[in-house]
């Protein structure tokens, strides 16, 4: 990293800005590594200018910096045979969506042995994280943190640098996800007797790229079963375990971490789920967990003795060291239904942990007695959860919206030989399709996103395959309804955007469930009597851009359309963006772009139909300092 100090202070709502411009060169390769002691191939990041972490080559280096600053990040490409990209989740690129990073929808791919240069003003605090936005490579381990610091907790709670943790969750698998990916779109008798699979489960769990797996093989002729909501018993799915092309496996390769609580004092978790499908229930043995954050902005602070991090979600914790200190605690990181009796587990992920220590001092003593805390009165398995308790700091209330917009989704199946996939997603009814060239390109140098559009078809399953937009005027307020109307949750991340929640619940009027999978539908639209006037300003019940929608309910925010730009909103399980579950939200000004953003470098790659840029715009420069 190279910091180079600027003599120069900014003025913003009366606040003193010291500014830097803070440099990464970053290599994108990939190599052997073990994570959990299995051998196999994996996607990393890495300084430019050294080696890798050969014992923890992912999570990828921190990237830190201030509000203020001008951060560069120089990305080269050494993998051999992908393109990649690199998006910054949480970081608003508030009007420079050149740096989102978003393959198809605000950049080209950078293609093997060619560079990308990110570039882009700090204008927000707390924890975030990076990860590659190019087929699955962040679930092979393209991730990493991201720490901007100034931000209010520093400044409320105390607790020593060297006692700021990053946690950085995952599920591991011994197939790279090209693999999986194929297995699980089939299509059905690609060859004769080939059924296609789901990616799940897991093999391990991974706390900071380091895991523990016991070095098994199976060939899947057990005979595991799983249950449904309903009850009924099916086979469990199983992904064959085998010896390892890359070498031997060590089940004793990584001790499980070690994190130090000075005893009187409090430490800080900046706790990331950076897993590809997989919601992960988190505790430490005998200390409650205070939450202070929720994706990156400060929150009413509460006490919980265990929580649940949807994928994509920053939880930031402060954890006071308070119990005896010659003792080991443990650190629990669970599949959201490990904790239950095996009688009572329902649906296909099975019981699985990986686990670390919570130590006091150097010389602990494993301890192996678990003495419960009391139960908080606040009840983390509540499905709305993060509505209900992740509150902001201070009362908000959302703005008046001009237009409410209704973003219903589902799965559709077919199984026709040798034609389809196990399953495809739509959002009212659209499988979404990648653009021809990027949607910033189209729009920002020829005004129009028309002829960028994927070529529209009929799917097989009453769907629509097309680029799914919506267009969003800019500087006006809108309402979202989000409708999940399958019996699993689902998380969504929208680029560009932290939003206001106004409202959460279950699907109203449906009818109970029967156990069979024929799919409940209302009666009729009873939205409008449910959810506040659009003239109305309802009280926020958390704020954020990475959240859960329960199974078989709806989600409702309000956002001001201020950060112009094409920006994603997509569920973050890996498998089910690449089948269409997304759709883009273009914020513009009478369909423009231009004037709103700030210029492209002229280095910028091009890709797809277009041949050259267009330069006739007169555009604001990079460095701005506005922080509306």
């Amino acid at each position: 990293m190279l910091v180079i100090f600027v003599l120069l202070l900014l003025y913003s709502r009366n606040l003193l800005i010291e500014m830097s411009v803070v440099e990464y060169d970053f290599t994108v390769r990939s190599i052997p590594s073990n994570p959990d002691g299995y051998p196999r191939s994996v996607t990393i990041m890495h300084h430019t200018n050294s080696s890798w972490n050969i014992d923890r080559p992912f999570p990828c280096p921190t990237i830190r910096a201030r509000l203020g600053d001008l951060v560069r990040i120089q990305i080269r490409n050494l993998l051999r045979d992908q393109s990649t990209s690199i998006h910054f989740h949480g970081l608003h690129m508030f009007k420079n969506p050149w740096s989102d990073g978003t393959v198809h929808i605000t950049q080209c791919a950078i293609e093997p042995y060619e560079n990308f240069t990110y570039e882009f003003n700090i204008t927000q605090t707390g924890t975030f994280w990076y990860h590659s936005h190019s087929a699955q490579q962040y679930a092979d381990g393209l991730i990493g943190p991201i720490i901007i610091d100034g931000d209010p907790i520093e400044h409320k709670y105390v607790y020593d640098q060297s006692n700021d943790y990053v946690i950085m969750l995952q599920e591991w698998y011994h197939d790279d996800w090209p693999t999986i990916m194929t297995a699980y779109q089939g299509p059905f008798d690609a060859y004769p007797g080939f059924r296609p699979v789901y990616p799940w489960p897991p093999t391990s769990f991974l706390i900071n790229g380091h895991g523990q797996f016991d070095c098994r093989t199976t060939d899947c002729t057990g005979n595991m079963t799983w249950k449904d909501s309903c009850g009924y018993e099916y086979p469990a799915q199983c992904i064959p375990l085998r010896a390892s092309f890359f070498g031997r496996c060590n089940s004793t390769a990584h001790s499980p971490d070690e994190f130090l609580c000075p005893a009187g004092k409090q430490i800080r978790l900046r706790l990331i789920n950076a897993a590809s499908g997989i919601p992960f229930r988190f505790w430490i043995d005998q200390h409650n967990l205070t939450i202070v954050a929720r994706d990156s902005l400060e929150i009413s602070p509460i006490n919980v003795t265990h929580l649940h991090i949807p994928i994509g979600q920053r939880l930031d914790l402060i954890v006071h060291c308070n119990r005896i200190p010659n003792f080991k605690y443990t650190i629990f990181v669970a599949s959201r239904n490990s904790y239950k009796p095996p009688q009572n587990i329902t649906g296909q992920t099975p019981t699985l942990w990986t686990w670390a220590y919570l130590i006091y001092s150097n010389i602990s003593t494993d301890k192996r007695q678990i003495q419960s805390l009391d139960e908080s009165i606040i009840d983390s398995e509540n499905p709305f959860f993060e509505y209900e308790y992740l509150k902001p700091i201070e009362t908000r209330y959302a703005r008046r919206a001009i237009r409410r917009v209704t973003l219903a989704f589902e799965v559709v199946w077919n199984n026709r030989t040798r034609i389809d996939a196990l399953e495809e997603w739509a959002v009212n009814g659209i499988t979404f399709e990648p653009p021809k060239e990027p949607l910033l390109h189209a729009n920002y140098f020829d005004g129009t996103l028309q002829h960028s559009l994927a070529d529209e078809r009929i799917g097989r399953v009453n769907n629509i395959h097309a680029t799914h937009v919506h267009y969003f005027e800019y500087g006006q307020t809108y309402e979202i309804l989000m409708i999940n109307y399958d019996p699993q949750l689902h998380p969504w991340h929208l680029h560009g955007y932290s939003v206001d929640f106004i409202a959460a619940g279950k699907i109203p009027e449906f009818n109970p469930r029967t156990g069979n999978r024929t799919r409940r539908k209302t009666n009729e639209d009873p939205y409008d009597k449910l959810l506040p006037p659009l003239n109305s300003t309802p009280v926020v019940l958390s704020m954020g851009d990475s959240f859960n929608i329960p199974p078989e309910s709806y989600v409702v925010f309000r956002f001001t359309a201020n950060n112009p730009g094409p920006w994603f909103l997509h569920c973050h399980m890996e498998w089910h963006i690449w089948p269409g579950m997304a759709l883009v939200f273009s914020v513009e000004q009478n369909g423009r772009y231009e004037d709103l953003i700030h210029s492209p470098s002229n280095a910028i790659p091009i890709c797809g139909r277009r041949k050259y840029r267009s330069t006739k715009a007169r555009l604001p420069s990079l460095v701005s300092f506005s922080f509306k």
